[in-house]
């Protein structure tokens, strides 16, 4: 696989979107973003929605997807690269193929997908168990990153600092009194979230004891538990860790993310507008360079690979982990490509970077 010394071959280039999970369109935006900008010099690129997967698993396929995936990418057509559903997926020298279409086979996957079923490790897995390579992170990291619980306990044993927090799962929260303790413990205000989601879906400021139900219930319609977590006030910023050329990581350039909205919302992050982003981040040389190194802990402690963002907030001088993304968006307002570009590595670069690391971490079993 790839492309040896003096051989003019491309690499094929799967580019995973869609999914069925609540962050689907942003999905979409971010894979049709990375096919319409990989270079058609080096890749030969298709798109495929893993909802076709599904169809082609089941033995029937609809192409009614294929003007949904190429709406997300203006120009697409004339960038040289495929956008079209329905690739076939079979693994690396198998002579059994998943459908009868045309015979293209991918030397690497780029994963594009956000939430549940794409970010869990459930993608990763399926793609380690038929040999092919892909980009990001392996199943645990992605899995345990996608769990916020779960990651609260494992950067707490290393010595990570998080925001004070309970869990309380659908039966809690229809069995029990929870809110007296948790308002006990942490105080007022409270942030409210669901454990497995992404993009701010489920999401809730809450300031009163009367507003703390609601928000729950509405975590809960995105996962079967939530996170209850005291409010802090601070500044908002995010560290991108990319593995450059050579396999070592870089940390890039902070960015500072100040909302529009009274937080981080789902507009403020993808509406026009919806926030500002200022780079590099307005903190002290000393704070910079801890979140930094914080960041690249962070990547480590979890065992990501090729890139990941953490999302931090900045209190009283000090720096608490929020969360970290394995896979961040690509999208026009997207933090982790901005945060690259004011590093000089422009957006095709970045891509080839996050290609490169998957073939490392995992190289073609064909």
């Amino acid at each position: 696989m790839g492309q040896g010394k003096g051989s003019s071959k491309r690499i094929n280039v799967a580019v995973l979107m869609g999914g069925s999970s609540s962050e689907r369109q942003v999905s979409l935006k971010t894979g049709s973003q990375i096919a319409n900008a990989l270079s058609t010099e080096r890749y030969e690129v298709r798109a495929v929605d893993t909802q076709d997967l599904k169809q082609i698993m089941s033995g029937t396929r609809s192409d009614t997807r294929t003007q949904e995936i190429e709406s997300q990418a203006p120009g697409a057509k004339d960038s040289g690269n495929a956008l079209q559903p329905g690739l076939e997926l079979a693994a690396p020298g198998d002579s059994e193929t998943l459908s009868n279409s045309e015979s293209w086979r991918p030397d690497i996957v780029f994963i594009a997908l956000h939430g549940k079923g794409g970010e869990d490790g459930s993608i990763q897995g399926m793609l380690e168990f038929m040999g092919i390579p892909y980009t990001g992170s392996g199943v645990l990291a992605s899995a345990i990153a996608i769990d916020k619980s779960m990651t609260k306990r494992l950067f707490t044993s290393a010595g990570i600092q998080v925001i004070d927090g309970v869990v309380i799962n659908r039966e809690q929260f229809h069995s029990a009194n929870f809110a007296p303790c948790a308002l006990e413990w942490l105080g007022l205000p409270l942030f409210v979230k669901p454990n497995r989601e992404g993009s701010t879906f489920g999401c809730s400021l809450v300031d009163t004891l009367s507003g703390l139900s609601d928000a729950i219930r509405s975590a809960l319609s995105y996962d079967d538990s939530v996170l209850v977590e005291k409010y802090i006030s601070g500044v908002e910023i995010t560290a991108g860790v990319i593995e450059g050329h050579d396999g070592m990581l870089r940390a890039l350039p902070l960015v500072e993310i100040v909302p529009k909205a009274a937080y981080y919302d789902y507009e403020s992050k993808y509406a026009d507008g919806g926030s500002e982003h200022i780079i590099p981040a307005r903190i002290s040389p000393e704070i910079t360079r801890e979140a930094q190194e914080l960041a690249l802990k962070c990547h480590r402690t979890l065992g990501c690979s090729g890139v990941s963002r953490t999302d931090m907030i900045v209190a009283d001088s000090r720096l608490y982990v929020l969360e970290v993304n394995t896979i961040p968006g690509m999208t026009p307002t997207s933090l982790l490509p901005q945060a690259a570009e004011s590093d000089g590595i422009e957006f095709r670069e970045l891509l080839t970077l996050i290609v490169e690391a998957g073939i490392r971490a995992r190289p073609s079993q064909g």
